[in-house]
């Protein structure tokens, strides 16, 4: 099975996303059907301690707008505030206006649009409070 990159004409074998992936969060399955992920790591900034930085989070389109990435961000809130995380930080590349917009009406802070990136942070206050979430 083959899993696409971005729009680049990249493809990657789940087996190795899988294998090479230090933390890969399923959301809830349909059967045998998954519909999102997000892979993260912990890191460590010298001026503000451990991170939780999130690599890629992605929910299939026909499966937008149900709830299932808002779980995903509560989920991995609660994952960043239990390891002892000062915030988690994630690009979104400059086009995706839709998901740039998302994340800053939930309290992401751009800290960044150097090269074509925006550079986001949740901090410590905007975790718990989507850790909270029900």
């Amino acid at each position: 099975s083959e899993v696409t990159i971005l729009r680049f004409c990249m493809w990657i074998d789940l087996s190795d996303l899988l294998k090479d992936a230090l933390n890969l969060l399923h959301t809830p399955s349909l059967g045998t059907l998954t519909v999102g992920f997000a892979m993260y790591y912990f890191t460590y900034d010298p001026w503000i301690g451990k991170l939780l930085y999130l690599e890629d989070f992605y929910v299939v389109e026909p499966f937008r707008g149900l709830g299932i990435g808002p779980e995903i961000l509560r989920k991995l809130s609660q994952i960043a505030i239990t390891s002892g995380c000062s915030c988690m930080n994630f690009l979104v590349v400059i086009w995706n206006q839709t998901s740039t917009e998302y994340y800053i009406k939930r309290g992401a802070r751009d800290l960044s649009t150097q090269e074509g990136w925006h550079l986001f942070r949740f901090n410590k206050k905007e975790l718990l409070k989507m850790a909270n979430e029900d």
